[in-house]
């Protein structure tokens, strides 16, 4: 009787001083981990802004309030659409109000009686780098940008030059500093806009004030015809480039 006891008395000393082992080696563990924190560090998404004058660009109904009244629905879906992991970026509420052009209409882009417009809005998270043009017709992809000197006039239809239904779109980029500016055409492939086309818009030699629209010429079914003014002579599309010209494309 007296070994049954002495053995259950070594066993609960074991077992207690095992316990108070594990502790210490967790708590040592737990501090380890606060005071030498992993290399890889994760970003959480901030649920308010730093300030009640700043907001983030995914924030809904800011942009519903304040910028695009009436489209709560669009801009739900778009953020829900283009939403990623990355945290968001933070801005001036004033500073996005006073950027924010607005809705500019522009020709039927898809064979409807509704017509289509376009707005702009800054980069949902920091994965991202420019602006971003958005249609109102949801069946449209966004044209996303590098460039924060994007503006709705900039996108205009060119017509439906390769006769799929649905016509292309042009753009006049800008990366707000160099006088060389851009013309890019676009067209609609598996759910993505697809660039088709490029000229060079050199400031120091324009002399024209037409439509953007006008500068792009179709030729036939899926060919086209781009106005540059450059005094770039550079020749990699394999044609002859002068000060002023057209430039071929097919897709």
């Amino acid at each position: 009787m007296y070994k049954c006891l002495l053995s259950t008395l070594l066993l609960l000393i074991f077992f207690f001083s095992g316990c108070k082992h594990v502790n210490n080696k967790a708590k040592e563990t737990s501090t380890d981990a606060i005071t030498q924190p992993s290399v890889t560090v994760i970003i959480p998404k901030r649920t308010a802004p730093l300030s009640k004058d700043t907001v983030f660009t995914n924030d809904y109904n800011f942009i519903t309030d304040s910028l695009l009244h009436g489209h709560k629905d669009l801009v739900i879906y778009y953020m829900q659409k283009y939403a990623t992991d990355c945290p968001p970026y933070q801005y001036v509420k004033t500073d996005l109000k006073d950027d924010f052009e607005g809705l500019r209409k522009i020709a039927n882009l898809k064979h409807h009686k509704i017509r289509d417009a376009v707005f702009v809005l800054y980069p949902i998270s920091v994965c991202e780098d420019g602006q971003s043009y958005y249609f109102t017709d949801t069946a449209l992809p966004r044209l996303q940008t590098d460039s924060y000197c994007c503006h709705p006039d900039n996108i205009f239809s060119v017509g439906d030059i390769d006769e799929d239904g649905i016509a292309e779109i042009g753009q006049y980029y800008s990366s707000c500093t160099s006088h060389y500016k851009s013309l890019c055409v676009y067209t609609l492939k598996n759910k993505a806009w697809k660039q088709v086309g490029h000229s060079v818009f050199d400031q120091h030699y324009m002399k024209y004030d037409v439509p953007f629209a006008s500068h792009v010429r179709k030729t036939g079914k899926g060919k086209f015809e781009m106005h540059e003014i450059s005094d770039l002579t550079a020749d990699t599309s394999g044609q002859k480039k002068g000060l002023d010209s057209w430039l071929k494309f097919s897709f």
